[in-house]
């Protein structure tokens, strides 16, 4: 009995000192990986227009803190917000648009009063999105912020008013649809990573309408494959397909990392520039950007 009784926690011993050997050697081929690719995303510089221009469906601001004064934006914010870009103003023209103006003058009352409170969080983007409007026109935008070195980003998406998940009906029902397939995963068998992406891009298709909707791995050679897809029955299949690793840069595959939802309402308009102030201690980096312009090299990145 002693014998055995030593023994089974030496065994148990043994099993917990390999789990942990285990996820200790995990932890740095995943540190090693990610040093890699920040490695080569610093290398990028500006190749990857990773601060210079952005997708043309929303616009971007980004102010100073705690003045919250306008210290870059995209070139199209003037025409999505409907102000008026350097000019001089009087008593009945639009908020104009220009660098160093306030972010405030440039929407409504209760949506400057919602994005100064935001903008004094510590942790802003758990506030994301904020529902806002334009002060001149009165169109609606979606706002997500993030902080960066030099101040706050502010990406503004156009927001249907009469999109029905804006009610409380189409917010129940979407909160619904969710929850579905949140326990429709929750159910599968643990351990088949194919079952569990098949699942995924089924649920995912089903709640955003996307014509298709796919997982793409990275192998151990860098290349990467598509291993699970649902589509549109008219639309070609790229399940199974392989694709070398050029086709998606080191510095993209960091960016994956660090903002893991961006959108790209059309991949073929041409992306716009942003405007910054030539004083700002070094120029204003996008990469936490939902709006960031693909690369230029690769369609899909």
């Amino acid at each position: 009995m002693a014998t055995g009784s030593r023994g089974a926690p030496t065994q148990s011993s043994g099993t917990s000192n390999a789990r942990g050997a285990e996820s200790v050697s995990k932890a740095i081929a995943q540190y090693t990986m990610d040093a890699r690719l920040h490695t080569a995303f610093e290398q990028s510089g500006k190749s990857g227009s990773f601060d210079g221009s952005k997708s043309p469906f929303g616009c971007t601001l980004a102010v100073d803190e705690p003045a919250l004064r306008l210290i870059a934006f995209s070139a199209n914010a003037s025409d999505l917000l409907d102000l008026s870009p350097r000019s001089v103003p009087t008593l009945d023209s639009a908020p104009i648009l220009g660098l160093g103006a306030d972010l405030r003058a440039l929407f409504s009352p209760s949506s400057s009063l919602l994005l100064e409170r935001a903008a004094s969080a510590r942790e802003i983007t758990l506030l994301n999105p904020l529902f806002v409007h334009s002060r001149n026109s009165g169109k609606a935008f979606y706002a997500i912020l993030h902080r960066v070195d030099v101040g706050i980003v502010i990406d503004l998406e156009p927001a249907r008013t009469e999109d029905p998940a804006l009610s409380i009906a189409g917010a129940v029902q979407s909160q619904k649809l969710a929850v579905r397939a949140i326990s429709r995963l929750q159910a599968l068998p643990g351990g088949d990573i194919n079952l569990l992406c098949d699942a995924v891009v089924t649920h995912v298709r089903e709640l955003t309408g996307y014509d298709r909707v796919m997982v793409y791995k990275f192998h151990d050679d860098e290349h990467g494959e598509v291993v699970a897809e649902s589509r549109r029955d008219d639309l070609e299949p790229y399940l199974g397909l392989h694709y070398p690793a050029t086709d998606i840069p080191q510095a993209s595959r960091f960016l994956f990392k660090q903002n893991r939802v961006r959108m790209i309402a059309d991949c073929n308009a041409a992306p716009v520039p942003v405007i910054q102030d030539d004083n700002l201690m070094q120029p204003l980096c996008l990469v936490g950007s939902t709006l960031r312009a693909r690369m230029a090299a690769t369609p899909s990145t």
